[in-house]
């Protein structure tokens, strides 16, 4: 039963983000009530705001679900080049995957939406930030990385997931990804310098 109840929600929390991304790209994100989200979706005004408590929590739907992606991804990866390349791994994926292509086929999009919005930009900046001070404290916890090292690191990758967001949201459709993934995989090999090479052998 409990199985069911989540898979409810689930499906519910997706029809919501999806009904105001359907409202964004066709009015504006300024121009869009949560009252005309819930509307379109079929639901009270209430149940809507049990999932998603304000309009910029509609446009990051998927955070919670990119943090995960990117803990896991650098789970029990050593803090070394190794873990540069995990994260370069998971963000190629992420440039290259469904939800990416969805968001440059509609101007209802998060990257297209924090592209064209300076408070919607600024609240991505804002959860890259928190996403970072969390790897941070697992670089120091887990992996014995002293500050500011650790925070560097993190603000580092963390940056290169800001920069692909901006350049999906400025990308002319699916022509522009080999672009973008080549820039973010120069930008990686930037970053080299910050994270040591593993030991031989």
């Amino acid at each position: 039963m409990t199985g069911l109840r989540e898979q409810k929600k689930v499906r519910t929390r997706a029809a919501l983000a999806g009904a105001a991304s359907d409202l964004f790209a066709r009015y504006g994100y300024p121009n869009v009530t949560m009252t005309q989200v819930a509307e379109l979706a079929g639901v009270a005004d209430q149940t809507l705001y049990n999932y998603f408590p304000t309009k910029e929590s509609l446009v990051f739907d998927k955070a919670d679900e990119l943090e995960a992606g990117v803990l896991a991804a650098l789970a029990g990866c050593p803090a070394d080049a190794r873990m540069l390349d995990a994260f370069a791994g998971w963000l190629s994926a992420f440039v290259s995957g469904g939800d990416a292509r969805r968001a440059l086929a509609s101007p209802g999009g998060m990257p297209r939406l924090a592209a064209a919005s300076t408070g919607l930009h600024r609240a991505l900046l804002d959860y890259a930030h928190q996403m970072a001070a969390k790897l941070a404290a697992d670089l120091r916890h887990s992996h014995d990385v002293p500050e500011p090292a650790a925070q560097v690191r993190a603000d580092a990758l963390l940056a290169l997931f800001v920069h692909a967001v901006e350049r999906l949201g400025a990308a002319q459709g699916e022509a522009g990804l080999p672009a973008i993934a080549a820039d973010l995989a120069a930008s990686v090999e930037a970053l080299r310098p910050l994270f040591p090479p593993p030991p031989e052998g």
